[in-house]
């Protein structure tokens, strides 16, 4: 039986997340014949009213799940908890800002449906794939490029284009030997950790192309210099075996 789990860590993406998760629902309806599936929102008690829009589709009978968490906040801890939370034989882990597009999802999940692959990773730097870019995105796009190749291609010896994407679908199989409270911790650096160790596992990695798209409402969270630092002491502390 397929049973998906889409992880959707949330902060105040009150004018967001009901469209997504709509349009999740719908695209996993249109592309595949899956026996069950389940969304899961774990929000650190955003103060816009985030859970409360899940709320109103959890009511309408959707396929949500709803975990407010109210004295810990962070990216990657949220993402560990939905993964523990989860039931589903795939995982799906995604933004909730529509810079990784509902459209893309399934493009994700088929190499794993069709046996192709055990984690997908959807890339800006594969053919295909890219990015809007704009005067306030120059600087994030040249960084995120070149330091995904000098972390990826030096450092670490990864066989991907992108580990810092966060869009990223694999089979809950290869969670048995990993420890994800440890390797889900930080920003976004849990994903160089996360692919980092199913390397090491054998595990096949597979990439396709995706577009970022463009932040629908509200602003980002993100803090590119502090990011960047994180990302690169992440690596060198992987290389050296710690």
């Amino acid at each position: 039986m397929t049973f998906i789990s889409i992880i959707l860590p949330t902060y105040c993406e009150s004018g967001n997340i009901a469209k997504l998760i709509k349009a999740l629902i719908k695209q996993t309806k249109l592309q595949f014949k899956i026996h069950k599936l389940e969304i899961i929102v774990i929000d650190d008690n955003s103060p816009d009213r985030t859970a409360q829009e899940v709320k109103k589709l959890i009511k309408q009978k959707l396929p949500v799940k709803l975990f407010v968490r109210k004295n810990k906040r962070g990216l990657a801890t949220a993402i560990g908890l939905g993964i523990k939370k989860s039931k589903g034989n795939i995982i799906a882990l995604m933004d909730t800002d529509f810079n990784h597009q509902p459209k893309d999802l399934p493009k994700l999940l088929k190499p794993i449906l069709n046996q192709q692959a055990d984690l997908v990773i959807g890339s800006r730097y594969v053919p295909g794939g890219g990015m809007h870019i704009t005067e306030a995105n120059k600087l994030q796009f040249f960084l995120s490029k070149y330091g995904n190749f000098f972390v990826n291609r030096i450092l670490l010896n990864l066989p991907v284009h992108e580990s810092l994407s966060g869009f990223v679908a694999f089979k809950r199989t290869i969670l048995n030997n990993l420890n994800v409270d440890k390797i889900f911790q930080g920003y976004g650096e849990y994903c160089i950790q996360f692919l980092y160790k199913v390397h090491r596992q054998g595990v096949k990695i597979a990439e396709v192309p995706v577009i970022y798209g463009r932040r629908r409402w509200g602003q980002s969270k993100s803090k590119l210099v502090k990011m960047t630092i994180n990302y690169l002491k992440t690596a060198v502390l992987l290389r050296l075996g710690r």
